[in-house]
């Protein structure tokens, strides 16, 4: 590992930086323009396939990294082909498929089937087609639709006109039924509202009931506690008599008899 990670390269000394430089611009260009016809494009799987290797199932349009190649062959002289080439997710099995500008659609050519096969066409999708062949094809294919026009054309409009009139008449009874359904689920929303509010009203005028039954108990409660129990209220203090007045010697006898210790509290003495 150590030396792939070195920091100085050998040049030899008849190395030139513009030689090498150019050298390496032409050898670039030529791998672009060497297979020019080939090319790596991002696409997406025109039908529904299925890998012959693994029989993995690839539905219509995923996405595949795929080469688009240009065929030399054209129709008609001027159309360009193309190929088309992915891999399998599965197995990495090469599968291939090019445009088919007679039927419009694309050819199976190796790796893998088509789920679904259209119908086939008179004309083999392998054979070259001739302007003068098509030009032929599409003539005889449009003078057969004129003749199937021209067959019965009041037969075919009426028929169309019984259709539309069927047709109008299933929109007006789709219509009907889609508007009785939006009334009824109208009116329902409407009666689970009512119902709604109707609990509600229920449930404000329980708790105010259950309020008003607890406050009269209460008050129940406090007039029995106040009859069953006298509860004193304070006297009013009577007028004391003026004080005798006292003489010294009287304060002086006091004095004696009543001591107070160091914590404040008052004694008095016997005598």
């Amino acid at each position: 590992m150590s030396e792939r990670k070195v920091i100085n390269k050998y040049y030899p000394p008849n190395y030139n930086p513009l030689e090498a430089e150019e050298a390496a611009r032409k050898l670039s260009k030529k791998l672009k323009t060497m297979n020019k016809d080939s090319v790596t494009i991002r696409l997406m799987t025109p039908f529904s396939m299925r890998c012959l290797k693994c029989s993995e199932f690839i539905p219509k349009s995923r996405k595949f990294n795929g080469k688009k190649e240009l065929l030399a062959e054209r129709y008609l002289e001027t159309i360009k082909q193309y190929r088309l080439s992915i891999k399998c997710p599965r197995c990495n099995n090469m599968i291939s498929f090019r445009t088919d500008p007679k039927s419009g659609d694309y050819v199976m050519e190796v790796g893998g089937v088509k789920n679904f096969v259209t119908e086939s066409t008179k004309f083999e999708s392998g054979k070259n087609e001739t302007l003068d062949e098509t030009l032929q094809r599409l003539e005889r294919q449009q003078q057969q639709e004129n003749d199937e026009v021209k067959k019965d054309p009041r037969e075919d409009k009426l028929e169309q006109i019984e259709k539309r009139l069927a047709k109008m008449q299933q929109e007006q009874e789709d219509y009907e039924n889609l508007e009785s359904l939006r009334r009824g689920n109208i009116a329902k929303m409407k009666r689970a509202a009512a119902l709604r509010e109707n609990l509600r009203l229920a449930d404000e005028e329980k708790n105010t009931g259950d309020a008003k039954r607890a406050e009269e108990a209460f008050q129940k409660y406090r007039d029995a506690s106040a009859v069953g129990f006298n509860v004193l209220e304070p006297s009013q203090p009577e007028a004391s008599a003026p004080l005798a007045a006292t003489t010294i010697p009287q304060k002086i006898r006091m004095k004696k008899k009543t001591k107070s210790n160091s914590l404040g509290i008052v004694r008095k003495n016997k005598s």
